[in-house]
């Protein structure tokens, strides 16, 4: 059956409906539709927060559920997942060869405590902690965090000169930002823990790279360079301190030397005096004779002035014979005539 309604110069036919007819399904789908809302399941890595006319109620461990269907709230948040917030860069296709793109430079670029730029590429990972601090107490807890994080990372950088930031100080900025964007979460009670910061790089803006590698270039020559120098000269010194110890030794070994000689010569001076003095004229004749021989021993002629005879000419001088130079000038010595 069908009932029809004149609107103006339509008429419409409207079919008659049958309550008592369609009671049992109306009635099982809003059952049906009670028992799903008003059954939810946690995951293992999840808790849930469970708003009861829109406050807190309670805390929803991991398993099946109840809650009270369209007054109560629930939502889940994942407590086990370590999230990442990146800073400079975004990763496009994480594994085994992980594909990086650039994002804008005012993100990355930071001012250091010498007023020069480094570009400066980060990443966050942090976990949610307290789910109930988490859902009410920060609004956008993701922008948050990013914005925590440029903020220290700007303060952590900005009090160290650029060559330590370049160089040797990623260990150091990570530590000290972790641990003040710790700080500031804990300030706003956000429920986030930091597990990491981590310095994916750290480099010159691309713009002064070249010049900044051509002085990096020249830093590493002039290292070299002195390394150099030190090297040689722990060989060159071993080597002179042996050269000195060496003259050392030979100065002392003439030294040595000199004075056995003046010793000796010394005591050879004293005996030649206690025979001087036992007899002077024979001493004197002797040293006469010996002088005398080592004298005419290098002349090859000679003539021999002898008063009573004249002028002797002094043959085979220096030759060997049985009558020598020496024999005879002993006996014209001693008065013995030839």
């Amino acid at each position: 059956m069908s009932k029809k309604y004149q609107f103006g110069e339509v008429e419409v036919e409207v079919p008659e409906f049958k309550f008592k007819k369609f009671a049992p399904i109306i009635i099982l789908a809003i059952i049906a539709i009670l028992i799903y809302s008003s059954v939810y399941s946690i995951q293992a890595d999840e808790q849930g927060v469970v708003l009861r006319v829109g406050k807190f109620s309670t805390i929803s461990e991991p398993g099946l559920h109840f809650k009270i269907p369209f007054i109560d709230d629930v939502y889940k948040i994942k407590i086990a997942k370590q999230f990442v917030e990146e800073f400079g860069f975004r990763t496009l296709e994480p594994g085994k060869k992980t594909k990086f793109s650039d994002t804008d430079k005012d993100e990355a670029w930071t001012l250091t405590n010498d007023l020069s730029v480094a570009e400066v590429k980060w990443q966050v990972q942090y976990m949610i902690t307290d789910p109930k601090a988490y859902q009410f107490n920060v609004k956008d807890v993701e922008s948050t965090i990013r914005d925590i994080s440029e903020s220290v990372m700007r303060d952590v950088i900005g009090e160290m000169p650029f060559d330590k930031v370049i160089k040797e100080g990623r260990q150091s900025i990570s530590q000290q930002a972790k641990v003040m964007m710790q700080e500031k979460l804990a300030e706003l009670n956000a429920g986030i823990t930091i597990k990491m910061v981590q310095l994916q790089s750290v480099v010159p803006p691309s713009i002064v790279k070249d010049a900044y590698n051509q002085v990096a270039q020249a830093l590493q020559n002039m290292e070299k360079m002195i390394n150099v120098a030190k090297r040689d000269s722990s060989l060159k010194l071993p080597e002179a301190r042996g050269q000195a110890l060496r003259l050392l030794s030979d100065a002392e070994g003439y030294r040595a030397e000199i004075v056995n000689h003046a010793k000796g010569e010394t005591q050879r001076y004293l005996l030649v005096h206690k025979e001087y003095i036992k007899n002077p004229e024979i001493f004197i004749t002797t040293k006469m004779i010996e002088t005398m021989a080592t004298i005419y021993s290098n002349v090859n002629q000679l003539n021999f002035v002898d008063p009573s005879i004249g002028a002797l000419p002094l043959l085979g001088l220096n030759q060997q014979s049985d009558y020598s130079f020496d024999q005879y000038f002993q006996n014209k010595m001693a008065g013995n005539k030839k």
